[in-house]
């Protein structure tokens, strides 16, 4: 009886021993959950993909690499044909795919190939087109399970958009204007929509094809705006870089276009966005020099709740260690929105991140607030938000002349100004912030 009572006693406090190591080792994931990664220090890598774990794939000169927090780096694959590695490294969702356009060892051309992981092999794919300078076909976008991939082949001296099934193979997507090219950027989860660029003499105008048929993307004036870079689960968020304000933009098939303005915009300091979450609700991008190093830049996040925020103040405001790194340019996000990688600076010297935002994005961004106006360029009526209190709304030209003080409401009908470009003085908690204003 004894013997029976201590074996129980000794297996009731090994039960309440794993219980606190488990509730510490599941605090510690918690905990290292939510932190910056070091991917990699020293030289320009360029992250194509990440998933909702953190896995990303990426670039670097003619080398394609995946990185994951449990592994670390791995070179995957080269374009040794010395043909310059082209397009983006692109990672299915599940992390069992990478997709990049590597040189085929039997050909010695440069094409769009499959990467299995598991097995560590690659199968190429070729290309709907012709070998133009070493090249048959190139990738830009990918869905999640990897079975649709879009980019670009040639077709005599001119590119093509393209897109690959495993059923159908490669279709040509063609140019709908002769004598110019055009490529596929992005494609949404069920390969219904594709967004990417279309040549018109000099610059490459944002369009959308929707089962096939390509239709371009304009602003709130029906002008062209320029290359796409994201699109959402669905198709119908679409995000991209646009020379005509030199802004970072948001395109919705609903709602239409939107700047992501950022006060210092000038043709010295212009910006980008280059991913969007699935729900099309989170955009990454970019304000920087065209002059300067693509990673000396500004990154930043957007909401429409939240406006644009820099991205070191976002991870900071977290709580997040952001280990010395400044994110000047964050270029892929997980579906969830709770990873971005990218390359920034760390002590002066090139590097490569991951963010984990995990258990911290959704509970933070209610109580982040950003004062943010859109839609900008406006027509008719402008939206403030970001504030818990707005004191006073000023406008002047770029004179310096007050040329209009409306009431304090979250919605200011301007349609009487001229079209032009203004400063609109706000005082929101306390604070009083310029922001520039463009008047359609």
């Amino acid at each position: 009886m004894q013997r029976i009572f201590k074996s129980m006693l000794m297996k009731s406090i090994c039960n309440f021993y794993l219980k606190i190591l488990g509730t510490l080792l599941l605090c510690s994931q918690m905990m290292n959950a939510q932190q910056v990664y070091t991917v990699v220090s020293g030289g320009l890598y360029y992250p194509g993909g990440v998933t909702n774990d953190g896995a990303v794939s990426m670039n670097r000169g003619n080398e394609v690499y995946y990185w994951n927090p449990t592994n670390g780096l791995i070179q995957i694959g080269t374009a040794n044909n010395g043909v310059n590695l082209a397009g983006k490294s692109l990672i299915s969702q599940d992390g069992s795919k990478i997709v990049a356009g590597v040189t085929n060892s039997g050909t010695n051309v440069n094409e769009v190939s499959v990467y299995d992981v598991s097995t560590a092999t690659w199968t190429h794919l070729g290309g709907p087109g012709n070998v133009l300078d070493g090249s048959i076909s190139t990738p830009w976008g990918m869905n999640p399970d990897g079975n649709i991939i879009v980019g670009l082949g040639w077709f005599g001296a001119f590119p093509h958009a393209i897109k690959w099934t495993p059923t159908d193979g490669w279709t040509d997507m063609g140019s709908t204007l002769p004598g110019n090219g055009s490529r596929a950027n992005v494609v949404n989860d069920d390969g219904t929509i594709i967004a990417g660029w279309q040549d018109n003499v000099f610059l490459r105008e944002a369009v959308r094809w929707v089962n096939g048929v390509q239709a371009y993307l304009t602003d709130t004036d029906g002008n062209h705006i320029n290359e796409p870079s994201g699109i959402s689960a669905d198709g119908k968020t679409i995000v991209g870089y646009n020379d005509t304000d030199l802004s970072a933009y948001v395109w919705n098939e609903t709602t239409g276009y939107q700047a992501i303005t950022h006060p210092n915009t000038s043709s010295n300091f212009r910006g980008g966005s280059t991913a969007v979450s699935a729900d099309g609700k989170t955009v990454i991008g970019y304000y920087r020099s065209p002059f300067g190093i693509p990673v000396g830049g500004e990154g930043f996040i957007w909401t429409q709740e939240t406006g644009r925020i820099e991205l070191n103040q976002y991870v900071e405001s977290l709580g997040i260690d952001t280990q010395g790194i400044k994110f000047g340019l964050p270029l892929a996000i997980s579906r969830d929105g709770t990873k971005i990688a990218g390359a920034g600076i760390q002590s002066g010297v090139p590097t490569t991140f991951m963010i984990d935002l995990s258990g911290t994005m959704a509970t933070q961004n209610a109580n982040i607030k950003k004062l943010s106006i859109y839609p900008n360029p406006v027509k008719d009526v402008l939206n403030i938000t970001g504030f818990n209190k707005l004191e006073n709304i000023e406008i002047f030209n770029m004179a310096g002349q007050r040329v209009k003080s409306p009431a304090t409401s979250d919605k200011i009908n301007v349609s009487e100004l001229s079209k032009g470009t203004y400063i609109l003085r706000l005082t929101a908690d306390g604070k009083k912030q310029n922001i520039k204003l463009i008047k359609e």
